[in-house]
């Protein structure tokens, strides 16, 4: 039978092991002027887009730059290789993408004329190889015509 004090040393070592991988796992995510590359990289893990631009306060020289799209900043370093400036930047993520996704979906459904699209969708296809025919046996191009989505009207 376990007493209480191994139960609560259990307890605490499960805690402290839940905290310890809870604290490796997450990033801080955090960017501040001053830092360096390898201090940005542990901040906020490999970066997404690394590239050189023009340097906003020199002319000719270029500058590193680090973008991480998941959460919406880059790091733009100076000369001497540390974070000069922090930037917000527009990124479509992936719920931005569904949410219009979502709202495509929804202006384009009718719900009179969609369900009359899909059940007279056989006799527009059968036309449209009807007209295919036509054209083939009067002298045209004979090929296999492209069907329109039953969707479209």
């Amino acid at each position: 039978m376990m007493t209480l004090k191994t139960f609560t040393i259990r307890m605490a070592l499960g805690v402290l092991a839940l905290f310890a991988v809870a604290c490796s796992t997450t990033k801080s995510g955090s960017l501040s002027p001053g830092m360096t590359s390898d201090q940005t990289v542990q901040a906020m893990g490999q970066p997404d887009l690394k590239d050189n631009i023009a340097d906003p306060n020199h002319n000719g020289a270029s500058v590193l730059r680090y973008v991480w799209l998941d959460s919406g900043k880059a790091a733009v370093f100076g000369s001497d290789d540390r974070v000069a400036s922090v930037q917000n930047v527009e990124t479509n993520t992936k719920q931005q993408v569904e949410q219009q996704q979502r709202a495509q979906y929804t202006e384009s459904f009718d719900p009179i004329n969609t369900p009359l699209n899909y059940m007279f969708y056989p006799l527009k296809a059968a036309a449209t190889y009807f007209g295919a025919g036509v054209n083939c046996v009067g002298g045209g191009p004979c090929q296999r015509p492209a069907l329109p989505p039953p969707s479209a009207s």
